[in-house]
């Protein structure tokens, strides 16, 4: 079994070189995707592939995203996974470039999985950071979540989530991805695909930020329903071409 990170960026040039670093040691591979930025975040991530090496990095053309900049990581995994570069039982980590998760929680994480035989844990965050609206925010997206997905989630709008990659092939065919979809397409087609899915696993945020509106909110609460009625009625995505293109190809196998 072997753990990948994937980490969508967009203008994270403050905190993406510590990131990286962080996860060199805690992963066997990264995959990183840029989001269009315009921060300089794509350069800091190439002069650290030639310094580091063993990351491949994704670019997107323009900003799509945080779901769009997923959709692409997971299609490329998937390609991995088809030609035999990685197996079905590897772990899938999800992670902000922000520094908002501890990356040293991964391996308790994937040590989690493993004991309790998942396919799908998704963290369980402490609010401890979070304002009063933002907590109530989640709550109330949280149950909406659960109403779609039939899973009792206490907080399905973690972005830090470990996947088995045998996951991805089923997900794509009902995943979207547009903007800040992610949460609730993932969350609920994972438990509607019939996935063994868990959210106990408690984590530490060490710095609260949000960059969302009552916009995104929206199309995250949208999509939700969305995610459940392309399952419910068996309508699967069009198979679309990636857009992004490779930057730095990993130097490891």
């Amino acid at each position: 079994m072997r753990i990948i990170a994937l980490i969508p960026v967009y203008n994270e040039a403050n905190t993406l070189v510590s990131v990286l670093d962080s996860l060199s040691g805690q992963v066997d591979r990264l995959l990183m995707v840029d989001d269009g930025s315009s921060d300089g975040s794509l350069n800091l991530a190439r002069k650290w592939a030639h310094q580091r090496g063993g990351i491949e990095i994704l670019r997107m053309p323009e900003n799509r995203g945080m779901s769009t900049a997923l959709r692409e990581g997971f299609v490329h995994l998937v390609a991995l996974l088809r030609r035999g570069i990685l197996m079905a039982e590897d772990i899938l980590i999800t992670i902000d470039a922000d520094g908002q998760h501890d990356s040293g929680e991964i391996g308790d994480l994937c040590a989690y999985m493993e004991a309790q035989r998942l396919d799908v844990a998704l963290t369980r965050r402490d609010f401890s950071l979070y304002p009063i609206h933002k907590r109530l925010g989640n709550y109330l997206m949280t149950l909406w979540g659960r109403l779609w997905s039939g899973f009792s989630y206490q907080d399905i709008e973690s972005g830090f989530r470990a996947m088995r990659i045998r996951v991805l092939p089923d997900l794509l065919d009902y995943y979207a991805g547009y903007r800040y979809s992610c949460a609730q397409e993932i969350a609920v087609l994972t438990a509607r695909l019939g996935f063994r899915v868990d959210n106990r696993f408690r984590t530490v945020i060490r710095l609260y930020r949000s960059q969302t509106g009552i916009h995104d909110v929206l199309i995250n609460a949208a999509f939700g329903f969305w995610a459940f009625a392309r399952w419910i009625m068996g309508r699967k995505v069009v198979n679309r071409p990636a857009m992004a293109l490779p930057v730095i190809k990993s130097e490891k196998s």
